[in-house]
């Protein structure tokens, strides 16, 4: 896939989620001990993809696709995303769920292809079960900072299909699973601002996937925050040859919004 802007940044973000981790041990010291009580958070979240890669259709046809995030309001049609997560003195689990339903438009290097006014419906349903283990605390006891390492899995499933009245449609339908294992941290700014950051990759049903995200949270009262930021998802799934050929070189990229309920 071409290096672009988006994914510039993105791999810069990601140099700074390792630059801010490496300085969260420093701060242990300060940091009041982990209790032994269960903690718990909730939050919905809103992800304004756009979406920029390949995708194989019958096998034999390779179909780039072009959205940019300002244009996803667009062309969305449905997305249910949420994240929970339970912690217990230092260890904790989290899942997360998302779906999301774009169309696509050929991209303009596709000459033949977009000039036919070819879109992709893209369906992404992905599932993460995560294990983390707090290695560092610090800062402020109500807005702490902290490092956890994360392991877990991914699941994917994907259906990609062309759309034009005047072709036969054609469809591409994927399901795999990944091996995960990542970093996240929280660095309190303040008494109510924390810049939170985490970068993970993935392999094994995939050839490679690597996601890196960055937010600025802001903390309302004591349950309640807010938070917005940027993600980047590039997935690379390739598999056989010839008529059963199957590519997924896609990467979903742009702003996202939630709130957090803890308790």
């Amino acid at each position: 896939m071409d290096l672009t802007i988006r994914t510039a940044f993105a791999r810069a973000l990601s140099a700074g989620v390792l630059v801010c981790a490496s300085s969260l041990p420093a701060l242990a010291e300060a940091a009041p001990a982990p209790d032994d009580e269960w903690h718990f958070q909730v939050a919905p979240y809103m992800w304004f993809a756009g979406v920029k890669g390949t995708l194989s259709v019958r096998g034999i046809v390779d179909v780039p696709v072009d959205v940019p995030f300002d244009d996803v309001i667009s062309n969305f049609d449905v997305g249910l995303l949420a994240h929970f997560e339970g912690r217990k003195h230092r260890a904790g689990f989290a899942m997360d769920v998302l779906y999301l339903s774009l169309s696509a438009p050929v991209a303009d290097s596709a000459p033949v292809l977009a000039q036919l006014d070819i879109s992709a419906d893209v369906h992404l349903a992905m599932i993460e079960g995560l294990g983390f283990y707090r290695v560092a605390t610090g800062g402020r006891s109500h807005n702490p900072s902290h490092l956890d390492v994360i392991a877990g899995v991914r699941y994917f499933g994907t259906r990609a299909r062309l759309e034009d009245d005047a072709l036969q449609t054609g469809e591409l339908k994927l399901h795999w699973v990944d091996a995960l294992v990542g970093a996240r941290f929280r660095v309190s700014l303040g008494s109510r601002v924390a810049l939170l950051g985490r970068g993970d990759i993935a392999g094994f049903g995939s050839k490679f996937t690597w996601n890196v995200e960055g937010d600025l949270a802001v903390l309302l009262s004591q349950h309640w925050s807010l938070g917005a930021g940027w993600r980047h998802l590039d997935v690379d799934y390739g598999k056989d040859d010839g008529a059963d050929r199957r590519l997924f070189d896609v990467a979903f990229d742009g702003p996202r919004a939630w709130f957090n309920y803890s308790w």
